[in-house]
């Protein structure tokens, strides 16, 4: 059994933003793992905008059966944390009062979508603290090349058009990959 990790750190501007992941499976080498950082223009409403956009996006081509995936995003700010969930999003929130920071990820439905079969939809895959949010998974049986991702959106606040940072963070995982 291997274990890989890997970290990223984002700045914005309530504070750095930590991404770690760590991946547990049989026959795992160090080029199996990829953890990137990618700037982007996320599709959004009319008239709705965002100042950054960045996707965290995990990566991993391994033949082994995966035993546990993590990948959290923590960020070091002592403001408090809003939980912002919606349909196929599980989100949350950061303010300062002048500052929005949203970091979002998949929902156990929408991954259950993209890997039918493995309960992702009956078990709660991301978990909420006061300064993270993380996506830890357990498959039952072997995935095959999985990928996953958090964005992290900004905005001043209160928005120019409410909830853009909100739409931002809610970009489908196939467009992501493209980047």
């Amino acid at each position: 059994m291997s274990v890989l990790c890997r970290e990223l750190f984002l700045p914005t501007r309530l504070g750095l933003v930590r991404f770690h992941a760590r991946v547990t499976a049989y026959g795992l080498t160090d080029s199996d793992l990829t953890l990137r950082l990618v700037s982007f223009d996320p599709k959004l409403p009319p008239g709705m905008s965002v100042l950054n956009c960045t996707a965290t996006l995990l990566t991993l081509e391994s033949e082994g059966a995966v035993q546990s995936i993590c990948l959290e995003a923590r960020i070091d700010t002592s403001n408090e944390a809003s939980p912002c969930t919606g349909e196929y999003l599980d989100a949350q929130e950061w303010s300062d009062g002048d500052n929005l920071v949203v970091i979002g990820t998949e929902d156990g439905a929408a991954l259950d979508k993209r890997y039918p079969g493995y309960g992702f939809d009956r078990i709660a895959v991301v978990e909420f603290t006061r300064t993270s949010i993380t996506l830890r998974l357990h498959p039952e049986r072997e995935l095959k090349s999985p990928s996953f991702h958090f964005i992290v959106a900004e905005n001043p606040d209160p928005e120019p058009e409410s909830a853009s940072a909100w739409f931002a963070v809610d970009q489908p995982h196939d467009v992501l990959l493209e980047l």
